[in-house]
């Protein structure tokens, strides 16, 4: 099968078009022929080495969290689908170490959902990683409808999209630099995530999906009744639903920069190195 690989670490060019065996669907198992996917931040930390430092064990490796396509094989143990389904799914790389930048992958049933002929491979794409972690951060502050929440980068790729669904979970998007809020979510780290912090209600609640700038003391204290949670991406179908169901309503539209053919994915990921870039770039396997 056609996939875009790297053999070792380094900057955007270390990508290549090459070919690989097409993998077999275990009984769990779907073999999806992938139509789109899209780049995301933590799959240029995995290429430049910043997450996976100099394991060579992963080489051969195939990024990519995010796909939209058919179903192309099942396994035994996969009811509910059908050769040819379309449908939007997720793995988790490089722990799975089953990339989407690829004419196929097998993927568990469970991280697979389906989509209708009105929601486009394209969009579908854009959605996976970023719309299951927003939409698990808001969950995770355990709010009523009606609750406050401030989202410390609403114009980032998460932060839109937690912007987006907040209110369709009946929350109230609270405007940058309120205070007293009933819950906020970091989607930035470092000072900014205290800023978010401090900007709660004692007794509030608090998600932040970038944990590695945590910083003990200061204003991450107990004595506010605050206990801050640390999003891990659920990556299955409880979270893929609802994303699902809202792209077909219309009501979620991921901002998307660009589309791209996959043999341009090192042009994608230059752009994605450059600060600024608010949108997804997606990727079209097909065109």
């Amino acid at each position: 099968m056609k996939a875009a690989i790297i053999e070792s670490f380094g900057e955007a060019d270390v990508f290549r078009i090459g070919e690989l065996p097409c993998p077999e669907p275990k009984p769990v198992e779907l073999l999806i022929r992938i139509h789109a996917s899209s780049v995301n931040p933590v799959d240029a930390g995995v290429r430049s080495g910043k997450i996976l430092q100099g394991d060579p064990a992963h080489f051969p490796m195939i990024l990519g969290w995010d796909a939209a396509g058919t179903v192309e094989a099942l396994g035994p143990e996969t009811d509910g689908f059908a050769h040819g389904d379309r449908v939007m799914a997720i793995s988790p790389q490089p722990g799975t170490l089953v990339g989407t930048h690829a004419e196929f992958a097998a993927l568990p049933a469970s991280q697979v959902v389906k989509i209708p002929g009105t929601v486009s491979f394209t969009a579908a794409a854009a959605v996976p990683l970023i719309g299951s972690t927003a939409l698990a951060a808001l969950q995770a502050l355990d709010l009523p409808p009606g609750a406050s929440v401030l989202i410390n980068n609403p114009k980032g790729a998460v932060g839109a999209m937690a912007a987006t669904i907040a209110p369709l979970l009946g929350f109230e998007l609270a405007a940058p630099g309120a205070q007293q809020v009933d819950g906020a979510i970091d989607v930035r780290g470092r000072d900014h995530a205290q800023q978010a912090f401090a900007a709660i209600r004692d007794g509030g609640a608090y998600a932040t999906i970038v944990p590695e700038w945590w910083k003990p003391g200061g204003v991450f204290t107990a004595a506010r009744g605050i206990s801050p949670v640390t999003i891990q991406n659920p990556a299955n179908q409880q979270v893929l639903l609802p994303l699902a169901d809202w792209l077909v309503q219309g009501v979620l539209e991921p901002g998307i920069e660009e589309i791209m053919p996959l043999d341009q994915i090192a042009e994608a990921h230059r752009r994605l190195d450059t600060p600024g870039h608010t949108g997804k770039f997606v990727l079209d396997h097909i065109n």
